[in-house]
């Protein structure tokens, strides 16, 4: 019975060490694109933003995991955060899936705390506004914005690191 039961850890430690290099080749070859990014509406709230997020899997595995919850932060003070859902997605092996719409409200409390330097630069986000103008509002405010997303991935939570898109 010792033998039965060492044999079968053996193989449930095996399986689990190849299902996490797996998910380990996965994670190194996914990449991810936002797809029609934009300022959605303009509110008494604040400024909603809304993006789709496209991945592309080139790996032959696939991986379910939960829709991510976006965050923003300045120099380590939250701006927004998105919603979080319990909401399962697959991302297909040898495909590009799509994320549904991510919405993050920045409140106008929050961009109060940044008026001064916003007042300045009031022509230049209105001209930013115009059709056709593609200049981007960030670089505009000059407000350094980093990002970071976590989610469940095939059941293990997975927070990715500060990324600054601003």
């Amino acid at each position: 019975m010792n033998k039965v039961l060492g044999i079968g850890l053996i193989g449930l430690g095996a399986y689990g060490l190849i299902k996490l290099l797996r998910m380990k080749n996965v994670s190194d070859s996914i990449s991810t694109n936002l797809v029609n990014p934009r300022i959605h509406k303009v509110s008494l709230s604040g400024i909603a933003f809304r993006t789709e997020v496209a991945i592309n899997n080139p790996t032959k595995d696939s991986v379910k995991i939960t829709k991510p919850v976006v965050t923003l932060t300045t120099n380590g003070k939250l701006l927004s955060q998105s919603s979080s859902e319990n909401k399962t997605i697959t991302i297909e092996p040898l495909n590009v899936s799509q994320i549904d719409t991510i919405e993050l409200v920045i409140g106008w409390t929050t961009i109060g705390t940044f008026v001064a330097g916003i007042l300045k630069k009031i022509p230049q986000l209105v001209a930013s506004f115009k059709p056709g103008n593609n200049k981007d509002i960030g670089q505009i405010l000059g407000i350094p914005v980093e990002m970071t997303f976590s989610t469940y991935a095939n059941g293990i939570y997975y927070q990715s690191t500060p990324e600054k898109i601003l």
